[in-house]
């Protein structure tokens, strides 16, 4: 296939490492920013570069995206040109300055990260306030009457908390609910004896199913969430239609943009392996088209798959699910560790 072909349709764009909390599960280790990270003028440059280069959505991340100064204008020069943008935040700033901000830039939604309920959470966020802080800010964005998503990252730990967590969101008017994996990268590189068991993952699809059926707001399960058990065709895409993985898209589909510039196909690849080039040497219209980049997955082969993924019946579709989850599960690129098919 020419590399002509693929769209960065989706784009995950971390503007900043700085961050105000020090999460137990944090894949990029965020707290100080990096010395040299994007300055605004040469952020903007990128989003003309993602918008000529036909992007559809995007979600700024951080660290935490308010620490960024001018956050607003690079998603407002995204919107301008029709691309659908949010933000991924820890919800601990929510004030005057931060709803001016959101409001300007025209963004979609905010999406709150909230990893259970307030023991959990707090545990896990490694701060005693921040879960009243989340309250505070949900109350304040339905005041506004702004968007309100949610992504929860699961471990065994917080598992249990799934039940009255949807009630939760469910009566703070929450949108959209993702729920996702850790993956062992980052601070969770050292706390492998906290993430997900597989039978936990059986339950997990069964229940994200269930809040789909309830339709009290759309449920979506992360990439790095399955694959192919029995609940498979009912977790994914738009609710109330028939979905099936098909396969990572980073690199033919999603790119991952980082602080300093550096290119991945995706930014749950937070390993230097995965740098394609970086912006400020390249553009990205280079990096995406460059002959060789992303070749995990642009010259994917079944062959390829190793581990309880060779020889699968559905390996030429499901290609071994999230490129991350198999690397820093297994080390291996194209096997995984969270599969649940015939398990």
């Amino acid at each position: 296939m020419n590399q002509k072909t693929y769209t960065p349709a989706y784009c995950v764009w971390e503007l900043t490492l700085k961050c105000n909390m020090n999460c137990l599960h944090c894949g990029s280790r965020a707290g100080q920013a990096r010395d040299n990270e994007l300055p605004l003028d040469e952020a903007l440059q990128v989003a003309d570069n993602l918008i000529e280069l036909g992007c559809q959505q995007l979600s700024l991340i951080g660290g935490e995206v308010f620490l960024y100064k001018g956050w607003e204008k690079i998603a407002r020069r995204l919107t301008d040109n029709k691309i659908l943008v949010n933000i991924i935040t820890n919800g601990f700033l929510m004030g005057d300055k931060q709803i001016e901000e959101i409001k300007y830039s025209n963004i979609s939604n905010v999406i709150i990260s909230i990893d259970g309920m307030a023991e959990n959470h707090n545990r896990i966020r490694n701060n005693e306030k921040s879960f009243s802080h989340i309250e505070k800010t949900i109350a304040r964005l339905n005041q506004e009457n702004i968007p309100i998503g949610v992504n929860t990252t699961l471990l065994d730990t917080n598992f249990s908390d799934l039940d009255e967590l949807n009630k939760f969101l469910i009566a703070n008017n929450v949108k959209i609910w993702q729920l996702q994996l850790a993956n062992p990268m980052g601070n969770m590189s050292d706390r492998r004896e906290q993430l997900i068991s597989i039978e936990n993952i059986k339950k997990l699809t069964a229940f994200i199913r269930q809040r789909r059926r309830d339709n009290r707001m759309s449920v979506y399960t992360g990439d790095n969430v399955g694959y192919y058990d029995e609940h498979e065709k009912y977790i994914r895409g738009n609710p109330g239609n028939i979905n099936y993985w098909a396969g990572c898209q980073a690199g033919l589909h999603v790119v991952g943009i980082d602080s300093i510039g550096n290119v991945k196909g995706c930014e749950s690849l937070y390993d230097d392996t995965f740098i394609e080039g970086n912006l400020r040497n390249e553009s990205l219209s280079e990096i995406w088209f460059k002959e060789g980049n992303f070749a995990y997955n642009r010259n994917f082969d079944p062959s390829m798959l190793t581990g309880k993924c060779k020889d699968c019946d559905k390996g030429a579709f499901c290609r071994a699910g999230c490129r991350g989850a198999c690397f820093f599960t297994q080390g291996e690129y194209f096997e995984n560790a969270y599969c649940v098919y015939k398990e």
